[in-house]
């Protein structure tokens, strides 16, 4: 199961265009506010359906996440 913060970062990004181009330009500065240990925050810069995965997140909102 993912924590949290994750889950929190990834419905965000899914829902704020503004948030989800932040993760592509500036994915340090859009990390910084949350509370991420460091396999999760590789797993999201990354953009890799499977790493992300491999951390608890549905298999469908993986896909649209790195989509995004």
């Amino acid at each position: 199961m993912p924590s949290k913060a994750m889950e929190e970062l990834i419905e965000r990004a899914v829902s704020d265009e503004a948030f989800a181009e932040q993760l592509r330009t500036d994915p340090a500065g859009a990390l910084a506010g949350y509370d991420l240990t460091e396999d999760e925050k590789a797993a999201l810069g990354s953009r890799d359906a499977d790493r992300i995965r491999g951390l608890g997140v549905d298999e469908r909102i993986s896909k649209i996440f790195i989509k995004l």
